[in-house]
């Protein structure tokens, strides 16, 4: 049965790279999407995001908030990123299980935009200005079978450019099927419900409401795991993600990815074809792990991360 549901899921992931990926008409129309469309964490960004159904990871939660469920008692897990030399970004994360039905996770997670020069209407430089966005978010799953569980996280975000304000609160909706002997998993989640309390003008955008299926498989006689995951949303038609763990050199792990996301028209630089590309390491010393990982995103250039986790 396992195997079949992630044939379903393998043939939904190649199904969406025959289809034609395209930008939904409501791109660049909804709130905070720099900052809730991105990978949180190590372990995901490396394996190319397809984690809602994967999860194996202290900051799972924040993908799939049935997750904190199905992890180890009690762990916490930090990184931080640099996007193209421009941006950086952060999450901590603690997830703790009450019992073992029921599980309490939280976390921060932030992206600082720098620093801008200001000027006045006539160009003259007057100072500088900062920008920066940030989540609140805790999480509560349960597990109501040895192979099934569900969970719920609220946000709260805030975003602050200059002397400008914007906040809103945001809820997922997750589940999570896991096969005998966590060989298998499938995972579900409706993300971003929720609305914007006060925007920067009158207007207040919707967030990115977007919906995610992924899953992961053991691949028998193979030293790794497989994940794919499917999803669409506000702001963009369709995206598809896959990514494959190897393991044949324990505690030293191997990740690999991709995502299959629209390119630009033009690209004179010739990017194009590693646009999407992810990989990173993972290394794993009794109660610690440490892990590395880089994206490519065509012309704009990559995305680097670092983390360390702890289980206590």
């Amino acid at each position: 049965m396992r195997a079949k549901i992630f044939a379903v899921l393998v043939i939904a992931a190649f199904v969406g790279m025959a289809a034609a990926v395209s930008i939904s008409d409501g791109a660049g129309t909804t709130a905070f999407a720099f900052l809730l469309e991105n990978d949180i964490g190590v372990k995901s960004s490396a394996l190319g995001g397809a984690w809602v159904g994967w999860g194996k990871s202290a900051d799972a939660f924040a993908s799939n908030p049935a997750a904190a469920v199905m992890w180890v008692k009690r762990s916490a897990e930090v990184s931080f990123g640099n996007f193209w030399e421009l941006y950086n970004s952060g999450f901590g994360g603690y997830s703790h299980k009450i019992d073992q039905n029921t599980a309490l996770a939280g976390g921060v997670n932030f992206v600082s935009y720098g620093s801008f020069t200001r000027t006045d209407e006539s160009g003259n430089v007057t100072g500088e200005f900062s920008g920066s966005d940030f989540e609140i978010v805790g999480a509560f799953a349960r597990k109501f079978s040895k192979s099934l569980s569900a969970g719920i996280s609220a946000k709260f975000l805030y975003s602050g450019v200059d002397t400008f304000t914007q906040t809103a609160v945001g809820f997922d909706l997750g589940v999570i099927y896991r096969g005998r002997r966590d060989h298998f998993r499938a995972g579900l989640v409706l993300a971003n419900l929720g609305t914007v309390l006060s925007a920067y003008g009158e207007t207040k955008a919707p967030l990115p409401l977007t919906v995610k299926l992924g899953g992961y498989y053991y691949l028998p006689g193979f030293p790794g795991e497989l994940g794919v995951q499917v999803e669409t949303g506000k702001n963009v038609d369709l995206r598809v993600r896959a990514g494959l763990e190897l393991d044949f050199l324990k505690p030293v792990y191997f990740r690999v990815g991709y995502v299959l996301r629209p390119n630009p028209d033009e690209d004179p630089a010739g990017t194009n074809s590693l646009n999407g590309l992810t990989a990173g390491l993972g290394l794993e010393l009794k109660k610690f792990s440490f892990g590395y990982s880089l994206q490519h995103y065509g012309a704009l250039g990559f995305v680097h991360r670092a983390g360390i986790g702890y289980l206590f």
